[in-house]
C-alpha cells in the first residue's frame, strides 16, 4: 500500500528541529510551575525561605511587619510608646484613639498575645528606637517576674513571630537566650540577594496587595452580600479577648503557688525572684537601647486577679522582694516603675476572667492608668 506525498513529508520530520523548542518549552514549564509560584507564596506564607509578611487583617498578626510599624510611628510622632501582651491592650485597648482623646497626647501602642520580654525588647530596638522617633517614654505592662524570664514565649508557636522582628544579628538576645548567633554563609547570601530588603524577587507592592487581594477574593466567595467592613467587624468581634474560652483566658500561668512554675507551652517563668534575676535578664540591654536614644522606659506592673476582697490570693512570698528589687534596679538606671499590685481600688468586679479588665470597665480604667501616670510620665 503506497502512502501519498503528503503522509510521507509528515511522517519523515527532522528530529533536530523539535530539540531547541522542547528546551525552552520545558525553561518557560518550569518559571510558570515551580519558580514564580515559589516567589508568590514566598511572599505570602511562612516557611518557604523568602520573607513572609505580616498579614494584619484581623485582631492579632501572625508575624510583625516592622517596616508598616516603623513607618506608623514616624507619621504619628507619638508621646508615649505602650508595649505588651493582652495585659496592655484589655486595659488601653488595641488603638488608642481613646488615650489621645482623654489625655490630649499621642499615644501608639505595640500589642500582641501571649508576647513577652524578648518581643518587647526587639519592638523597642527594632520598632520604636529604628524609628528615630523619640517619645517622652516608652512604658511595658509586665506581670509577676515575666520581664525577667527572657526565655518565656520565645519559641513554639511564639517563634514564628519573634523571628519577623529580628535584625540578621541580635547578639544581645542570642546571648541571653543562650543560642548560638547564626551563620551567614552562602546560602543565607544568595538568600538575601533574592529575597532581602532590595533582593531579586522583593517587590514591595506585593506585601500589601497580594495579602489584601486574596482576602477579599475570600470574602467576596464566602461573605455572601455581607459588606467587607462588616465581615472585618465581626471577626474581629468573633476573636476577641471577651469570646475567649475561659480555660485560655490569661495567656499565661495564674500566680498561685502551684501553678507559678508549671510549663506554659514550652518554656517556664523563671524562678530566680533574686537580685541577679534582673542582671540575666533582657532589662540591661533595654536599658541600653534607652539610654542611646534619649527614651525614658516606664515598667508597669498589673494587678493579678483579687479575691472578693480585693487582696491578691496565693501570691508567691518572693514576688513582693523581687517587685521591690525590681523598682530599685530599674530606677537606680534611670527608669521608672509603677506596681497597682496592692492598689484595693482595683476590685473583682473589673475583671473578665484571669487578669483581663472587662471591656466595659476600660474607660474607668484608661482614666486609673492617667491619672497615675501623668504625675509619673515624663
Amino acid at each position: 500500500m503506497s502512502s501519498s506525498p503528503d503522509a510521507t513529508q509528515r511522517m519523515h520530520v527532522p528530529a533536530s528541529r523539535g530539540t531547541v523548542p522542547s528546551i525552552v518549552s520545558l525553561l518557560i514549564w518550569c518559571v510558570l510551575t515551580v519558580a514564580v509560584p515559589v516567589v508568590v507564596l514566598g511572599k505570602i506564607l511562612t516557611g518557604v525561605g523568602f520573607k513572609a509578611v505580616a498579614l494584619k487583617s484581623f485582631g492579632d498578626a501572625a508575624l510583625m511587619d516592622v517596616s508598616r510599624e516603623v513607618s506608623e510611628l514616624q507619621a504619628t510622632k507619638p508621646d508615649y510608646v505602650g508595649i505588651g501582651n493582652s495585659m496592655l491592650y484589655t486595659r488601653l485597648g488595641r488603638t488608642p484613639e481613646k488615650m489621645n482623646a482623654l489625655t490630649g497626647k499621642k499615644f501608639a501602642l505595640i500589642v500582641k498575645d501571649g508576647t513577652a520580654s524578648a518581643a518587647w525588647y526587639l519592638a523597642l530596638k527594632n520598632v520604636v528606637a529604628a524609628s528615630g522617633v523619640k517619645p517622652k517614654a516608652v512604658f511595658f505592662f509586665i506581670r509577676d517576674n515575666d520581664i525577667t524570664s527572657p526565655k518565656f514565649r520565645t519559641v513554639g508557636r511564639s517563634a514564628p513571630y519573634l523571628d519577623s522582628m529580628r535584625n540578621k544579628r541580635e547578639p544581645a538576645l542570642d546571648k541571653v537566650l543562650g543560642a548560638e548567633p547564626a551563620s551567614f554563609g552562602v546560602v543565607d547570601t544568595v538568600s538575601d540577594w533574592l529575597n532581602g530588603p532590595n533582593g531579586l524577587f522583593t517587590f514591595k507592592l506585593w506585601d500589601e496587595k497580594v495579602p489584601n487581594r486574596m482576602i477579599e477574593v475570600a470574602m467576596d466567595l464566602g461573605g455572601g452580600r455581607t459588606g467587607k467592613v462588616a465581615q472585618r467587624a465581626a471577626l474581629a468581634q468573633r476573636f476577641s479577648i471577651e469570646n475567649l474560652r475561659g480555660d485560655v483566658a490569661a495567656d499565661m500561668p495564674s500566680a498561685s503557688a502551684g501553678e507559678t512554675r508549671r510549663l506554659d507551652s514550652y518554656n517556664e517563668l523563671s524562678n530566680n525572684y533574686g537580685e541577679s534575676a534582673m542582671d540575666q535578664s533582657l532589662l540591661p540591654a533595654m536599658m541600653e537601647v534607652a539610654h542611646q536614644e534619649g527614651i525614658k522606659l516606664l515598667f508597669f506592673r498589673v494587678k493579678r486577679r483579687p479575691d472578693a476582697k480585693g487582696n491578691v490570693k496565693d501570691e508567691p512570698p518572693e514576688m513582693r522582694g523581687y517587685a521591690q528589687h525590681l523598682k530599685h534596679w530599674i530606677e537606680e538606671r534611670g527608669g521608672l516603675f509603677f506596681d497597682e499590685s496592692y492598689d484595693p481600688t482595683i476590685q473583682l468586679s473589673d475583671y473578665l476572667d484571669g487578669d483581663h479588665i472587662r471591656p466595659d470597665r476600660m474607660d474607668w480604667y484608661q482614666e486609673y492608668f492617667w491619672k497615675r501616670m501623668s504625675g509619673v510620665f515624663p
